[in-house]
């Protein structure tokens, strides 16, 4: 995913590894989605997921309760989970552009 590239949805994140949830920017564009930790995280390396690797996402609930996770399965089968104040537009961009059903 380019810097310059077509950016179709931007917030507010947390990236889940393991128990620990790292905060950052979630950003989506054509090419793909893109997480970048904030310059103080302990784990700032950087998430890119190409379009083309996406092949589910879905709503979840963080802890079990609380409706903003967002989750994104690869055609490797890793689940990668987010915690997105606007998830739905997430989701509905992500499923315009892998033409999911």
């Amino acid at each position: 995913m380019a810097d310059g590239d077509d950016v179709l949805v931007t917030a507010s994140a947390n990236l889940w590894h393991g128990a620990e949830a790292v905060g950052g920017l979630l950003t989506l564009s054509r090419s793909g989605l893109r997480f970048r930790a904030h310059a103080f995280s302990q784990q700032p390396e950087p998430l890119d997921i190409p379009m083309g690797e996406i092949v589910e996402v879905r709503k979840t609930r963080t802890m079990g309760i609380i409706p903003n996770g967002l989750a994104v399965t690869t055609k490797l089968g890793l689940e990668i989970r987010f915690v997105v104040g606007d998830r739905d537009r997430f989701i509905e961009e992500i499923t315009k552009l892998t033409g999911q059903p």
